[in-house]
């Protein structure tokens, strides 16, 4: 189960006598560059492990069913696994079969008597951080408590007001070390945008540096990669593109 989910054991000598006690577990492999065994405490040996992790060490979360075990159906399990053990008692020759048997039943038993959930993708953008997400948790709270005085509704006003300058400060820590990482910075931007777009309509109409309004996707693409390539150019070369409700875009 531990290989099945990408985990690799990266320590295999012994570290008490002849026996491997110390289990370490990393996803993935290649982030571990060395590892050694020092003197510990007693007969028991120290690891030492030298690891490169990443700015971010967690995988997008992606919509996926899970087991729910709190809510398994026991007496029906534990009838299920008697009427097993018969048959697995009796069958496999070497023990590489005997626990590819077991683990069968293992799985045959989860499907069957523990109850499934699917558990969404988390639809938090990326910049959201511990302080945020408790934030938010006060404010449904407070929320749901709004009419229960003027002192609940005004609790509810300052949690808001902090969940705001939050996602504001948040926001403006992520987009600049996204902008601070030479070479991968425009990626991860375009990956930002497109996520605060989501499923919205395209962008809309513009006018370019004559006033003449373009509404066709390629023009307004070459429009704005002309107007980003004079990013480097002279203040006097900046185009000027104005969105058609007067907003304009800055440099």
């Amino acid at each position: 189960m531990v290989w099945e989910n990408g985990y690799s054991q990266v320590k295999e000598n012994p570290t008490r006598g002849d026996t491997l006690l110390d289990v370490y577990l990393v996803r993935p492999e290649s982030s571990v560059t060395s590892s050694g065994i020092v003197q510990g405490v007693s007969n028991h040996l120290a690891v030492i492990l030298e690891v490169e992790w990443e700015d971010t060490c967690t995988k997008p979360q992606v919509e996926r069913i899970v087991p729910v075990y709190n809510k398994t159906d026991v007496s029906g399990l534990q009838t299920f696994l008697r009427d097993k053990f018969v048959v697995w008692a009796s069958n496999g020759s070497n023990v590489e079969e005997i626990w590819n048997n077991l683990k069968n039943i293992i799985y045959e038993s989860i499907e069957r008597f523990v109850p499934h959930k699917t558990l969404r993708k988390n639809s938090d953008p990326e910049y959201y951080n511990k302080e945020i997400k408790q934030l938010k948790s006060k404010v449904r709270k407070a929320y749901n408590r709004r009419k229960l005085g003027v002192h609940c509704a005004e609790k509810l006003r300052q949690l808001s007001k902090q969940l705001l300058a939050a996602k504001k400060s948040a926001q403006e820590a992520f987009l600049k070390s996204i902008l601070s990482n030479e070479g991968k910075c425009w990626s991860d931007f375009y990956k930002y945008v497109k996520r605060r777009k989501g499923n919205r309509e395209n962008i809309p109409a513009i006018k370019d540096c004559n006033g003449r309004i373009i509404t066709d996707a390629i023009e307004k693409a070459n429009m704005f990669n002309s107007y980003y390539s004079t990013v480097f150019s002279n203040e006097g070369n900046i185009l000027h593109i104005q969105s058609e409700n007067r907003r304009s875009i800055h440099h």
